[in-house]
């Protein structure tokens, strides 16, 4: 099993994390993101996995030496299917997977250096999504888990 450790150890203090809910999934978002701003976006070779259970989570990652910006966004929540016995109602049931549980409101961590009001608004405004805000600073502590 692959596992990828996120390293932002010099960036931690200046990278913004926004949370994101929506009922897109992660590549449409992301599809929507590059258009809206002009991003190149692109899925990350590796996933993050968990140790403690089999499921990764998407990376998509975008580095602009212009700007001087480094975007990545990750999945914070999958829905697994598993199949049941045969004693059972139905034949599958789903079942959610966080990558940080403390933000299970939260479907997509966007996370940029130099995040404007500007931006924040202009990803609120992607169809679809339901909230999108900084991230809040009673779990500030993730952010020195993600590190790339």
């Amino acid at each position: 099993m692959v596992t990828h450790k996120l390293n932002l150890e010099s960036e931690v203090d200046d990278q913004d994390v926004v949370c994101v809910h929506t009922v897109l999934p992660s590549y449409l978002f992301v599809f929507q993101l590059n258009r809206l701003l002009g991003l190149s976006l692109f899925r990350s070779k590796e996933d993050v996995a968990i140790r403690a259970h089999q499921h990764k989570f998407a990376v998509y990652e975008y580095n602009c030496d212009v700007m001087q910006q480094t975007w990545r966004v990750l999945e914070n929540q999958i829905t697994a299917t598993q199949n049941e016995s045969e004693n059972s109602l139905f034949a599958q049931s789903e079942q959610r997977f966080y990558l940080f549980p403390e933000l299970e409101q939260a479907d997509l961590l966007v996370c940029v250096n130099g995040l404007t009001d500007a931006v924040l608004k202009k990803i609120q405004s992607i169809g679809r999504v339901i909230s999108c805000y900084r991230l809040p600073i009673n779990v500030h502590n993730i952010k020195e888990q993600l590190t790339f």
